[in-house]
């Protein structure tokens, strides 16, 4: 329901006029990085975990003395 009178009160808008400040892009920049190296982080770590065992074999294999 929020969403819907969001998407509506956007579309029925006359124009605004306003001004943006020149370091609002380097807010917004210092607000996303972070979440994008969270995320990226989570990744890896979730395909480390995910493939550790065999990664862990591989190196195994290589690395044992026959």
């Amino acid at each position: 329901m929020f969403l819907m009178v969001l998407i509506v009160s956007v579309l029925l808008s006359s124009s605004v006029l306003a001004y943006i400040d020149p370091s609002t892009g380097g807010i917004l920049f210092n607000t996303i990085w972070p979440f994008l190296v969270a995320f990226f982080a989570g990744v890896g770590a979730f395909l480390t975990k995910w493939f550790w065992q065999p990664i862990k074999r591989g190196f195994s294999k290589i690395f044992t003395k026959n």
